[in-house]
């Protein structure tokens, strides 16, 4: 039961809690459900456009509930279709959003909300709604009131301005992050482009290095919608799946092209890790990192690197290396050096750098 002032305080405390680590959304998602009877509370996101649900954060209900939920009854849910119509922000019950006549005689609610969950409805709030998504809180309960849940409902809009600010928040917290401006300095001074492409491929932002290799023939473009082009065919459609809530990536993806004057370019696709709630919110980001095949000079940017880094030319040479992707074997071979002096170098690298693996040198540049 949701009556009392207090209620909405604590939550909004462990919205902001949550936000900077003082808690974790989990604690919130747990409180939440207990202010309404069998409650099972969720975050979830949806594409309207497909019917896709994802769940990453949850409380009360099994996983089995939850991958049926999404493998199937996520399509046949009679709310989601009309959640294009529900107003953000404010807060409702199942039964506003849909007749319960009808719910009690759907296959969502008698397969899985009724037998599988328990539950007789939901109460819930868009937080943000983006062309055909939306995120949702919402919270099932085995409640069938319509006056309590309704008054339940009005705890959700209370809440929904503050998860609306802390998701913003997330997403541009990236953006203000010490470690961005550390990593672009690294790479354009060894002119590597980087290029860090979102959800949907809009080019969030790059480097100097990359606008230059842009300039100079690199073929990829940014065009003023901040659309992302990339004119291998093959990168291209790696590059749609990591950019995608379902893609995975095992190894970095990498490419020779052929720029408009007539230069080679390798590029690397790399998914950025990140936390789960993050990435929910935000989507899953790819970093796009661009070096031409025969190197630079690197006179004028050695001094800056040996003074930041404490790195060496040779450190210089094979960091930008391993950065564009390249394995240790690959190194050895274009420098005409033996494996184990690339690992060598390697580890002087890892260390004054504060990493301890290939992957936490080339998060680290990535991040």
């Amino acid at each position: 039961m949701v009556e009392s002032a207090d209620v909405a305080s604590l939550l909004t405390d462990l919205i902001y809690g949550s936000l900077f680590g003082e808690c974790s959304w989990q604690d919130f998602l747990d409180r939440l459900a207990h202010t309404s009877p069998g409650g099972k509370a969720a975050l979830h996101y949806h594409d309207l456009a497909s019917s896709v649900a994802h769940v990453p954060f949850m409380s009360g209900f099994s996983q089995s509930e939850i991958d049926q939920f999404r493998s199937h009854f996520a399509s046949v849910n009679p709310w989601i279709p009309r959640l294009g119509l529900v107003p953000v922000g404010q807060g409702l019950c199942g039964d506003e959003i849909f007749p319960r006549e009808q719910l009690i005689r759907s296959e969502f609610y008698n397969d899985w909300l009724k037998r599988q969950t328990g539950c007789e409805t939901s109460i819930g709030v868009s937080i943000i709604r983006e062309e055909s998504r939306t995120f949702i809180l919402s919270t099932s309960t085995s409640s069938a009131d319509a006056d309590l849940n309704k008054e339940a409902a009005k705890l959700y809009t209370q809440l929904a301005p503050h998860l609306k600010r802390a998701f913003d928040f997330i997403r541009k917290r990236d953006l203000f992050a010490p470690h961005q401006h550390e990593t672009q300095t690294l790479l354009d001074s060894i002119g590597v482009g980087l290029i860090y492409v979102s959800e949907q491929g809009k080019a969030r932002r790059w480097n100097k290095s990359a606008e230059a290799l842009m300039a100079a023939g690199l073929p990829v473009q940014i065009a003023a919608d901040g659309k992302f082009r990339l004119q291998c065919e093959k990168s291209l459609a790696v590059l749609e799946f990591l950019t995608s809530r379902n893609g995975v990536q095992t190894t970095p993806h990498t490419a020779i092209v052929k720029g408009s004057n007539q230069d080679n370019y390798r590029i690397t696709l790399v998914r950025l890790r990140s936390d789960a709630f993050t990435e929910f919110v935000e989507g899953p980001t790819v970093a796009v990192i661009v070096e031409p095949t025969v190197a630079s000079p690197l006179y004028e940017r050695r001094d800056l690197l040996m003074q930041l880094y404490k790195l060496t030319a040779t450190e210089i040479r094979i960091a930008s290396s391993i950065a564009s992707g390249q394995s240790a074997r690959e190194v050895a071979i274009a420098d005409d050096i033996s494996y184990e002096t690339v690992r060598t170098h390697l580890r002087n690298i890892y260390s004054k750098l504060g990493v301890n693996s290939r992957v936490g040198l080339v998060s680290l540049l990535m991040r």
